[in-house]
């Protein structure tokens, strides 16, 4: 009729000037902002205008350089180890002359500083930094692979003992030539060796994201097994290596 209000879209349209009514499609091509980026951009005013926040969200990093460190020497001793350990494997070699023994001396020399430096930071890392030594206790992985570490430890102590007894011969001035017999032993401990290193990360690998984890794992009846199987391969492997008997490559002392 004529004294009929007007509607409320032609009221809209009237009174509009900032077209704050309009509503318009969303554009097919807009790109949404990422979820990540929304969240890191309403938490930036907390941690800027509230300092307890921002400590708590800093307070794990109070032991970060000392863990760094620890991760370094322990991932760098091991580098070390498989290092000397090719050393070894590549010069030992029947009739071997005096520098090639010095060589392999020193060479496991460094094997044992890297070795004890391995161990020390492996028990750092288990005890004071990373997950804590209540996590790893009762993760089966961790002792199986304390298990492989002292498995590679008591195998070496056949070379050593046996680099040892050489090197104290020359410098008694009794240097008889290796033979094949020990030196293929010998290879056969290095190949061992290599093949033990190599199952270790894969252990740390999967002991460090809890698989098999369980809080009722009886760890000191693996931590004891774990200590017996490093005692028992460890008095093996010295008797083997003092009692070992070599064939001496004879010496061509033929005339003319």
């Amino acid at each position: 009729s004529f004294f009929s209000p007007p509607s409320q879209s032609r009221h809209e349209q009237s009174f509009d000037p900032a077209r704050l009514s309009s509503v318009e499609s969303p554009r097919s091509d807009a790109v949404a902002p990422r979820p990540e980026a929304v969240a890191l951009a309403s938490a930036l005013p907390v941690l800027l205008f509230t300092p307890e926040s921002a400590s708590a969200a800093t307070a794990f990093t109070n032991n970060a350089i000392p863990s760094a460190l620890a991760a370094y020497g322990h991932y760098i001793s091991l580098i070390g180890m498989v290092g000397c350990l090719m050393v070894e494997r590549l010069t030992i070699k029947p009739n071997m002359s005096a520098e090639e023994e010095d060589l392999i001396a020193k060479a496991d020399t460094a094997y044992g500083i890297f070795g004890a430096l391995i161990a020390y930071t492996g028990y750092l890392r288990a005890t004071a930094y990373e997950k804590g030594f209540d996590f790893y206790s009762h993760e089966p992985l961790f002792w199986l692979k304390v298990s492989f570490v002292g498995i590679v430890g008591a195998a070496s102590f056949f070379n050593t003992v046996v680099i040892i007894q050489r090197a104290v011969g020359r410098r008694n001035g009794e240097f008889t030539p290796m033979g094949e017999k020990l030196s293929k032993r010998m290879i056969q401990i290095c190949n061992a060796e290599v093949v033990g290193i190599c199952t270790i990360p894969v252990t740390a690998t999967f002991m460090a994201r809890g698989v098999g984890y369980s809080q009722d794992f009886p760890w000191q009846v693996e931590a004891a097994l774990a200590a017996l199987v490093f005692g028992g391969l460890s008095f093996k492997y010295v008797k083997e290596a003092f009692s070992f008997e070599d064939n001496p490559i004879a010496l061509d002392s033929s005339s003319d």
